[in-house]
């Protein structure tokens, strides 16, 4: 839905977001109001102390305010729950009952600075009447809460550059452009990229890393397209909510009418099951292809998250692997020294030696754990079970993978033999580019293909590392025709394989 216009101004939120909003207010504005006029009506008439005048003038005008801030909220529940998403013209009144609001919160916090100097100079203390001291102390309080509350909740949804999204950030602006790759870096992306940074920050402290600029940049450049003036937050939460129960919905009547409505069996997977379901019977195959040769492969894949994922599937194996294996135990006598050709690992080369909980020392060789400006740990070994050079890359694991994750424009495959048009995600393909940059100057594929020609090299990954074998192949596949792929929860799906 659009964004709501107001005050001469974008804001990210939907005109249509503002009904929960309203309703907490009324929920906590109409109580205060009943007990008001219940503690007044009870002890009016026994003000009879010095600062009685005071007390019934401040309690008056806190009766008006909250029934204006209570009809204000009405206003604003009703208009801002007409229509549908993308109805704007039926909540144009939002807008006008945001102006009477906004009014109402000037004079709440001029009645409330009042009253807050009253109680400092004690001109509401009646000791004939002391419930209405203590309830006056209430109303004060939690009027400064519920300001704070919305000083708070518009500042979060303040839009630093909403002023001038007339001229910039314009839908028409973007369906010019031939290629998204040439988005400009506009005051939103610097925005977002500023966000990015501290959120980067908050989870991990790397919001300063001068390595990561090129991620937040492309990450920024995304966001700025997406959240264009068009799209405000809640789009998104709300279109991932419908897009989850319409999932649900689609596999309950595809159980429905393979099965039938009583099938026990149908709520308790995503799978479609029944009681006569058996464990499926692999055949026996030596197709790089077939199910135990894609189990196998999967190894790898999950080899490269090293430490979680060797303590998950090995923890034996890697408590043995920390002791023996790391480069902090050349005490041990009987340790076996293997040569080391690992990048970016720590001091003791931890990380390597859980990779060797799922390959022999002796195939791994190489490995890089480096994870800064579009770049994920990946390692080459050899797999003589099966006659492959195994490439295989992580998914996303670190806040890093996750602003690759969501360098979500299209720019366009310039790897040679694609034509221009062939678009792919931008920051797994950056990715893509820089593992196969590296591989370049590391020349070990050429090396490994010449020593091992009946060997072929296999990328694999899963998740992010999965989108970047694919991509990674699609750059490597004239070099090396028998390259394979295979790559787990791969994103784009059906997309890819039918391509």
């Amino acid at each position: 839905m659009p964004a709501l216009e107001a005050f001469g101004r974008k804001w990210e939120i939907g005109s249509d977001d503002l009904v929960y909003p309203s309703i907490r207010n009324l929920l906590i504005r109409i109580p205060w109001l009943i007990a008001t006029a219940v503690v007044y009506s009870k002890k009016h008439k026994t003000l009879e102390c010095v600062g009685a005048e005071y007390i019934e003038y401040f309690l008056y005008g806190s009766m008006a305010i909250l029934s204006l801030m209570a009809l204000g909220d009405i206003l604003l529940i009703y208009n801002s729950s007409r229509g549908g998403i993308m109805e704007t013209e039926a909540r144009r009144f939002v807008p006008l009952c945001l102006y009477f609001k906004f009014l109402l919160y000037v004079l709440e916090l001029a009645w409330n600075i009042l009253g807050t100097y009253g109680l400092t100079q004690r001109f509401f203390v009646c000791k004939e009447a002391p419930e209405t001291h203590i309830l006056i102390q209430g109303l004060i309080i939690c009027n400064w809460v519920i300001l704070g509350l919305f000083l708070f909740f518009w500042l979060f949804q303040y839009d630093p550059c909403g002023s001038n999204f007339h001229t910039e950030y314009k839908l028409e602006n973007y369906e010019n452009l031939d290629n998204t790759h040439e988005l400009p870096f506009t005051g939103r992306s610097h925005l977002w990229k500023y966000r990015l940074k501290i959120l980067s920050c908050l989870i991990c402290g790397e919001g300063k890393s001068k390595s990561l600029q090129n991620v937040y940049e492309e990450a920024a450049r995304g966001f700025a397209y997406v959240f264009d003036g068009i799209l405000v937050f809640s789009d998104i939460v709300a279109g991932l909510v419908l897009q989850c129960l319409r999932t649900e919905l689609l596999r309950k009547k595809l159980n429905e009418n393979l099965y039938g409505a009583q099938n026990p069996f149908s709520y308790k997977s995503s799978i479609n099951y029944d009681p006569m379901t058996r464990k499926l019977t692999v055949p026996e195959s030596d197709d790089w292809n077939s199910i135990p040769a894609i189990l196998h492969y999967l190894n790898y894949a999950l080899a490269i998250f090293t430490i979680p994922s060797a303590y998950y599937y090995h923890a034996g194996k890697l408590a043995k692997a920390l002791c023996l294996k790391t480069q902090c135990c050349n005490f041990v006598p009987w340790r076996k020294q293997y040569p080391i050709f690992a990048e970016h690992d720590n001091c003791c080369y931890g990380k390597t030696a859980s990779l060797r909980t799922f390959i022999k020392d002796e195939d791994l060789v190489y490995a890089s754990y480096d994870n800064s400006d579009f770049c994920c740990p990946f390692f080459i070994a050899m797999d003589h079970s099966t006659k492959s050079i195994i490439v295989a890359i992580r998914g996303s694991f670190s806040t890093v993978d996750m602003l690759v994750d969501i360098s979500v424009t299209p720019i366009p495959i310039d790897f040679p033999g694609y034509p221009p048009n062939f678009k792919a995600h931008r920051g797994i393909l950056n990715v893509s580019k820089v593992i196969k940059r590296k591989l370049d100057q590391l020349d070990i594929l050429p090396k490994l293909a010449k020593a091992y020609p009946e060997y072929k090299i296999l990328l694999t990954g899963l998740s992010l590392g999965a989108g970047v074998a694919t991509l990674l192949s699609l750059a490597l596949r004239f070099e090396y025709p028998t390259l394979k792929c295979i790559a787990f929860s791969t994103p784009g799906g059906k997309k890819i394989v039918d391509f």
